[in-house]
């Protein structure tokens, strides 16, 4: 099912999810390495501008396009200290910033955290850099911050972060991509005959906690169709009877 469900998301991106046309992504070693733009002098960063095309478009490039916002503090052509772990705590930052601008719209990620983001190299770097920094805590503070570390095995790391990074692409659909559905039109779902006992989603914006009302529309219309082909498919059949 995850991977059924990693294929249809990738798909989607690749096709809808830019500015410029189709751009293969692969989930989750393009999304993270696509971001990892370091820092150049004027010479090479002439030879760098160059080279920029579709290939090198990030998921800030995504977010913009399907958003039309910026996030707060991150460019379009953002570029990355030289320095290994200034770059690993710069990508971090901007993981967090992505993931907290994403929840301001309505995303559902608390299970997401940013260094599941991260490439396995910069993953360990912060491992390294947090575990230095709880050590440094209790040695000079009587109270300990009992902040939450996962310290994953390569192969571990790597089931998250792809498991991260498609409810991340997953959580964008959601908010960007699904109000675009109208319910205008929701109420002749119920018009046609056949329909009127099928079972009703409630299209109020407090009704569920866990749908929107875009999904909510969608499950109707899934309903609506389910119920088509059932009398069509099963036509003497009593639907206790499938």
């Amino acid at each position: 099912f995850f991977q059924k469900t990693l294929t249809a998301v990738k798909n989607w991106f690749t096709l809808f999810g830019w500015s410029k046309g189709q751009n293969p992504i692969s989930i989750p070693y393009s999304l993270r390495r696509d971001v990892y733009k370091v820092q150049m002098t004027s010479s090479q960063e002439k030879v760098f501008n160059q080279n920029l095309d579709k290939d090198t478009m990030t998921v800030y490039d995504m977010v913009f396009h399907l958003s039309g916002q910026l996030l707060p503090g991150i460019t379009l052509r953002q570029s990355l200290p030289l320095d290994p772990v200034e770059r690993m705590l710069q990508l971090h930052w901007q993981h967090s910033t992505l993931l907290a601008f994403l929840k301001s719209q309505g995303a559902y990620l608390p299970h997401v955290m940013p260094e599941f983001l991260l490439e396995p190299d910069d993953y360990k770097k912060w491992i390294e850099v947090q575990t230095v920094l709880k050590v440094d805590d209790v040695k000079n503070s009587d109270i300990f911050s009992d902040k939450h570390l996962f310290i994953l095995e390569d192969r571990i790391f790597e089931t998250m972060s792809k498991r991260a990074w498609t409810d991340v692409l997953l959580q964008v659909y959601k908010v960007f991509v699904l109000p675009c559905v109208s319910s205008r039109n929701i109420s002749d779902l119920f018009s046609l005959e056949g329909t009127q006992d099928m079972p009703r989603i409630k299209s109020e914006p407090l009704s569920s906690n866990i749908y929107s009302p875009h999904e909510r529309t969608i499950l109707t219309w899934l309903n609506k169709h389910y119920e088509k082909n059932r009398k069509t498919v099963w036509k003497d059949c009593q639907k206790g009877e499938i």
